[in-house]
């Protein structure tokens, strides 16, 4: 009787994340309009969509036009995550073109599949567009000091939590900012790298109910690195100790999250 309760709770937990939580998802980086010509693009997938990201250039074409010129992504890293995340970063074959404007296109999607951006000024999805400014950008991120660990977090929603341990964010650039982030477990040794986008000031390590970069097991003992890129590929990489941590394990208010 008890396995058979077992089933049936891991099936009700199943379908109540899926009920919560979408089943596909792809979003792209940078999510300003306006790049510089030698702009990179790091595109995200989550849970079904991770097999997108997995079949770019074989399955799946990805490119930017402009009228009718066409400019090949190549898929320069893939980094897959502990929890429904999957990334590939991008760059263009060739050099983008100042003055126009590119979308972005992936061929052969899912009918399921939408790839699309969220306007917050008309409050709607539309293509992925790009205007090119005639710059080049290769300065690296200004990193004033390393990042401090701020706080911990582990709200409980569904069948699944929350949990963060949160990092200050030094970063300064003049355009958007990734963070590469290494988290290697020290009971196992198993290390991750995901690039994370920044919540301002802070740097989120952890996962959300439905998907995220990291997951924490059994063991409390973790360290970190990051190393802090911008929307033109512009890395400046990780000196230095790690940052060693523990996960969280106390349970915090939701408005912390």
């Amino acid at each position: 009787m008890k396995p058979l309760l077992t089933l049936i709770i891991t099936f009700f937990c199943t379908a109540t994340v899926y009920a919560d939580c979408a089943g596909t998802g792809l979003w792209i980086f940078p999510s300003r309009e306006t790049i510089k010509q030698n702009s990179v693009f790091i595109l995200d997938g989550y849970a079904e969509s991770q097999n997108v990201i997995l079949g770019l250039n074989k399955k799946h074409n990805i490119y930017l036009k402009s009228g009718s010129k066409k400019i090949k992504l190549l898929v320069t890293e893939i980094c897959v995550g502990e929890f429904y995340l999957t990334q590939a970063v991008l760059k263009p074959e060739t050099k983008l073109e100042a003055g126009l404007e590119y979308t972005m296109y992936i061929d052969n999607l899912p009918e399921y599949e939408d790839f699309n951006k969220y306007n917050a000024a008309t409050h709607k999805y539309e293509p992925v567009t790009y205007k090119v400014t005639a710059e080049n950008d290769t300065e690296k991120p200004q990193i004033p000091e390393k990042p401090k660990e701020l706080k911990k977090t582990l709200v409980h929603y569904g069948c699944g939590p929350s949990t963060h341990v949160v990092f200050s964010n030094p970063a300064k650039d003049k355009s958007d900012i990734i963070v590469k982030t290494t988290v290697k477990n020290l009971k196992t040794g198993k290390e991750t790298t995901y690039y994370i986008e920044p919540d301002g000031k802070e740097i989120r390590v952890g996962h959300g109910m439905c998907s995220g970069a990291f997951k924490f097991d059994d063991n409390n003992n973790y360290e970190v690195e990051f190393s802090f890129m911008d929307a033109s590929g512009n890395l400046k990489v990780w000196t230095g100790e790690r940052i060693k941590f523990t996960k969280p394990t106390k349970e915090t208010n939701h408005d912390n999250e």
